[in-house]
């Protein structure tokens, strides 16, 4: 029982959320993704409002239009729509999927949105609303937009990025925050933003939030449109700290793939690091360090990176013309990672590829606005995000490299806390900025602000100062208190800090039971520490039971958990309540590799004779046909084994 209040303790310091949604299909379900289908798309954004712009909406339908396009939508795009254009694009599209017997219909639409009784309105860009008679006779009356697409007989999407707060407030006192529930519509799926009565931010980027995460996983291959919305929904809380929850409703669970095709593990940054090192390509190896400048390969990358502009004289090759099988893989990568420079890269490298026209678009849109192509708020978000709290754009920075930088960090978020003070989410960053520069009194301050508006990361932060008696008196009932109401907010992290003072029985009652549930919950977040604990829980058989704990260790190790594989491992290579498989412990071994920054890489190689000699020589067979090893298969290990090890962290399980 020791062992096992260690490692909650260890998951209250160190917890690390990696987010991987990944959905089991059926064989049938597979060969579905495969049959060619007609997919059309009606994009609308709204920017350029009488007297008031909504920057991000624009920006919003193009990208998406664009990304649409690249996976077979035929889109028809509408910028700053006046009432009649939309109606008359609407009602052509309407007919033109009728007449095409479309089976994929999507309508998007940025711009203002208002809910009056109940009903949802859209605003036109020439609409002059000063009362509600005006507003029901400018707008797009959203049931009618709906009625227009139902016509079709495909399966039909509707997302709404349209919850900005209210520009009618001052003429119409009684519209109601945000947008009101869709209508129960048959045969569509209906996603927000937001909640229903909530409002969503326009975004301090390039898109906002919403617009952002749609567009990083959409085009992740195998996924099914659900498992691609709940990455949606996860990426938009933690960007916002909680503020902004997208809602989905549909009447008939989808069975739609955006890419069709074998499911990817969302490992971006091993992707670029493969791709990079396997090309020898210094380009690619510079794009993925400024990318992740603390990376798991930032080492190995540095060293190549040095020997080749020594090689060099300084000068970066340029790059070759590319091998059309990493095209796909590149093209993916950039998508994904929205990454403007991986973007040129790929129309420097694939002059005549299959997506350049794409690339150009999306590069276009992402066209700097200020020598470093980033603004205050995007800074203050790439110097400050806690790890814990990393999304596809934001990766999270520690609090040593945090402390290197936190005079740029404290500049950029003092700022952004002044661009949008109704985002609380910049006072819990400017909070950590000040934290890490030894400013206590001051960070203290705004996290309390920000937390008292609800802001998870400072709820979390907030309750960990109480309960270690940092800057606060110590107080292990607020602390808990605090961890509640972050819970409450869909904070993971909350609930991993919840269940340990449930566990322990810091700040209240000791509560077991409700302690695994929250574990339950983060683990379902995606939480790999969560994960590996209720692992442990079934090993010591306090949960579940021993047989099912290689079970969870796995799943942690596939959230991004490298202490889980080694805990799968070692049950598959000793046999512990299962049939004892040294293919499935080296298989785990191997992968855990390139989770870290080489830990598991040092502590495999320091303890390989700590493991049976059937496993190290299934390791060694492995290392053997990827090319990495050329001594005995005898199952015993050494410096060839070592280095076997590395070659495969360094490259793949691929030969170089």
């Amino acid at each position: 029982m020791h062992l096992v209040r260690q490692l909650l303790e260890k998951v209250l310091l160190l917890s690390g959320l990696i987010l991987v949604v990944s959905v089991s299909l059926p064989e049938t379900s597979r060969a579905q993704q495969l049959v060619p289908d007609t997919r059309m798309a009606l994009i609308v954004g709204n920017s350029n409002y009488n007297g008031e712009k909504l920057p991000n909406a624009r920006n919003d339908a193009e990208s998406i239009a664009a990304t649409l396009q690249t996976l077979r939508f035929d889109v028809t795009l509408i910028l700053d729509a006046t009432q009649e254009a939309f109606l008359k694009k609407a009602e052509e599209f309407s007919q033109a999927t009728i007449r095409r017997n479309a089976n994929v219909v999507l309508v998007y639409y940025a711009g203002h949105g208002v809910q009056l009784a109940g009903k949802n309105y859209l605003i036109p860009v020439d609409s002059r609303i000063s009362d509600i008679d005006t507003l029901v006779s400018d707008s797009i009356h959203f049931d009618e937009l709906l009625k227009l697409v139902g016509r079709s007989s495909a399966f039909k999407m509707v997302f709404l990025d349209a919850c900005q707060n209210n520009p009618f407030q001052d003429r119409i006192k009684s519209l109601e925050v945000g947008l009101a529930p869709p209508p129960d519509v048959s045969g569509f799926l209906i996603g927000y933003a937001t909640q229903p009565g909530k409002v969503a931010y326009d975004g301090a980027g390039d898109n906002s939030p919403y617009a952002t995460a749609l567009l990083s996983y959409m085009h992740s291959s195998g996924r099914e449109v659900l498992s691609v919305l709940a990455d949606v929904n996860q990426n938009v809380r933690k960007e916002t700290g909680g503020a902004q929850v997208p809602y989905v409703q549909f009447s008939v669970k989808p069975d739609f793939y955006f890419k069709p095709g074998p499911e990817s593990d969302g490992d971006l940054e091993a992707g670029l690091w493969k791709l990079s090192v396997q090309q020898e390509d210094p380009r690619l190896i510079q794009l993925y360090l400024q990318r992740y400048p603390e990376g798991r390969f930032v080492d190995e990358a540095q060293t190549i990176l040095e020997r080749a502009l020594k090689d060099t004289n300084g000068v970066l090759p340029t790059p070759s013309v590319g091998l059309a099988s990493l095209e796909e893989e590149i093209w993916s990568n950039a998508l994904a990672s929205r990454n403007r420079a991986l973007l040129q890269y790929y129309i420097e490298r694939f002059p005549d590829g299959q997506y350049l026209e794409q690339a150009k678009t999306l590069v276009t849109q992402m066209m700097p606005n200020n020598p470093n192509n980033l603004t205050q708020s995007e800074l203050c978000r790439r110097f400050a995000t806690h790890p814990n709290d990393s999304t596809v754009i934001y990766r999270g920075v520690s609090l040593n490299l945090l402390a290197k930088n936190s005079g740029a960090a404290i500049h950029s978020c003092e700022q952004a806390v002044k661009d949008y003070p109704d985002v609380p989410h910049y006072k819990a960053l400017l909070a950590r900025a000040r934290a890490a520069a030894g400013d206590t009194k001051i960070a203290v301050d705004l996290y309390q602000q920000a937390a008292a508006a609800g802001d998870t990361r400072a709820l979390v932060s907030l309750g960990l100062l109480y309960e270690l008696g940092q800057g606060l008196p110590k107080d292990l009932l607020k602390a808990r208190e605090l961890f509640e109401r972050a819970y409450a907010n869909g904070s993971a992290d909350g609930a991993i800090n919840l269940a340990v003072s449930l566990y322990n029985g810091t700040g209240g009652a000791r509560d077991v039971p409700r302690a695994i549930t929250l574990l339950e919950y983060a683990s379902s977040e995606g939480a790999a520490r969560a994960t590996y604990n209720l692992g442990v829980f079934a090993k010591e058989g306090i949960y579940k039971t021993p047989e099912d704990a290689a079970a969870y260790f796995e799943l942690a190790a596939q959230q991004g958990y490298a202490e889980g594989a080694l805990a799968a491992a070692a049950i598959y290579d000793e046999g512990f309540h299962t049939d004892k498989s040294p293919q499935k412990a080296s298989e785990l071994l191997l992968s855990a590799l390139t989770v870290d920054s080489g830990e598991t890489l040092a502590k495999i190689s320091s303890d390989a004779r700590s493991w049976s000699r059937d496993t190290i020589l299934e390791i060694q067979t492995r290392l053997q046909s990827a090319g990495y090893y050329e001594g005995t298969l005898d199952g015993v290990p050494g410096p060839l084994f070592n280095r076997g090890l590395e070659s495969w962290r360094l490259y793949g399980g691929s030969p170089s």
